[in-house]
């Protein structure tokens, strides 16, 4: 039976905040967004094959929660048409945007903000499938590290031993008449500018999109992959500056216009999703009389800061370490019962391809490890989609603590951190999605 003609169209909207919007990513900032240093972005790629439409959406934010998600599907389902287990959902996770899902000791989200998200989203969605065209997809992987493993760094600063997915992705689509879009996924924290910047900023997602599109005169669109335990190598001497930014998006971004020369043309074939969500476990609390101890100690420092009249920005902290130790202590005295973390995992298939997304900031070695072993080749692990639960570490790293590990989760909403057990229930949920979406 022939296979139905591959489709696909793009779109992309402005979703850059207003000044004073409180930001995310760092705790200690001392305002709300000062400026705009450059444009934030939302970027849709529809594929459509007979009466099949899948999409993916990049947005240059630090990330979105579950519910904000769900809104957003049921609101292009409702316009486009196009299945919410079909619509995959991916932030940069740039920490100089605006705050985009709740993180204790950043401020609040705005509502409003939100809702022109959830509104601009569906918008670009439903214009990308009003200009669908026929087109071929090429693929390959160049060699290129922005990032280096921030765990476990050498005596130099660099990456040590670390795991690092030393390569980008890139997808080459064609029309007839040309590369219509550009997508490049590769593994770093968007983190080159520190907690000082109070400007508005992609950061080296941007710099590196605005790279490409210069060069191919054609729509770029950039996923990240499984950055959790990877930084930026300038911030090793400390925050990074918009030179700096300039130049880790150009070392990018150079990589993959050259790399869209040497794509191999994929396949065709038919397009299909699947999407789980996998019930992930979580660490006991902590021992109760250490809770009350960590209460009693922000409980005082909180008052401090009101007492001596700082700014309210200067509270922020400590109120958001208060509020957690509060929520914990209610675990502890109720004993927490087998409380379980949601966590979404998906894959779109555009026929080899395989894009498996997954809710979180997840570590590198999940990436090199599932692309490998994929029975779908190629296959790209993006990060930050559909949701954000916090870090998803490898179980070898919580014998070495850490922020991610002893600290973070104290940001996100869940309250506790997923235990070691969580990496081989996403494992297999992985591996279950993507062997079920195999061409027989």
């Amino acid at each position: 039976m022939a296979v139905p003609e591959l489709l696909a169209g793009c779109a992309a909207g402005d979703i850059t905040p207003d000044r004073g919007i409180c930001m995310g990513g760092y705790w200690g900032r001392r305002s709300g967004a000062r400026g705009v240093h450059d444009r934030l972005a939302a970027k849709t790629v529809v594929w459509s094959q007979g009466e099949r439409r899948a999409a993916l959406v990049a947005l240059d934010l630090i990330g979105l929660d579950a519910s904000t998600v769900a809104r957003i599907r049921t609101r292009v389902e409702e316009r486009s048409g196009i299945s919410a287990q079909a619509l995959m959902i991916c932030c940069s996770h740039t920490h100089s945007g605006p705050l985009t899902l709740p993180l204790r000791g950043m401020g609040t989200v705005d509502a409003g903000y939100l809702g022109r998200i959830e509104e601009e989203v569906a918008s670009i969605v439903e214009l990308a499938c009003s200009d669908l065209k026929p087109v071929l997809m090429a693929h390959c992987k160049v060699p290129v590290q922005v990032g280096c493993n921030r765990r476990r760094r050498s005596s130099r600063g660099d990456s040590g031993s670390g795991p690092v997915a030393d390569y980008a992705h890139l997808v080459r689509i064609d029309a007839e008449d040309g590369l219509a879009l550009t997508l490049c996924s590769h593994a770093c924290h968007p983190t080159v500018l520190g907690r000082a910047n109070h400007r508005i900023s992609a950061d080296f997602v941007g710099a590196a999109l605005g790279w490409i599109e210069a060069r191919t005169r054609r729509p770029a669109l950039f996923v990240n992959g499984a950055c959790g335990d990877i930084n930026p190598k300038v911030r090793r001497r400390g925050n990074g500056n918009f030179a700096d930014v300039a130049a880790a998006g150009q070392e990018l971004g150079k990589a993959v216009v050259a790399g869209l020369e040497t794509a191999e043309e994929l396949k065709a074939a038919d397009i299909d999703w699947a999407l789980e969500k996998v019930q992930l476990p979580l660490v006991n609390p902590p021992p109760r009389m250490r809770v009350e101890g960590e209460k009693l100690f922000w409980q005082l420092r909180a008052w401090l800061k009101r007492q001596r009249g700082s700014d309210p920005w200067k509270q922020m902290v400590p109120r958001a370490r208060l509020e957690w130790a509060r929520e914990m202590l209610e675990l502890a005295r109720s004993g927490a019962g087998d409380r379980r973390q949601p966590f979404e995992i998906q894959v779109l298939r555009l026929g080899p391809l395989a894009l498996l997304g997954m809710e979180g900031e997840i570590f590198a070695r999940y990436q090199l490890d599932l692309e490998a072993r994929s029975p779908l080749q190629p296959t790209i692990l993006c990060g930050y989609a559909n949701g954000c639960i916090g870090y998803v570490p490898t179980a070898d790293e919580y014998p070495r603590g850490g922020y991610e590990i002893e600290e973070a989760f104290k940001v996100y909403g869940s309250v506790q951190m997923i235990a070691p057990e969580s990496e081989e229930l996403i494992r297999e949920g992985a591996a279950e999605l993507l062997g079920r979406l195999v061409v027989n």
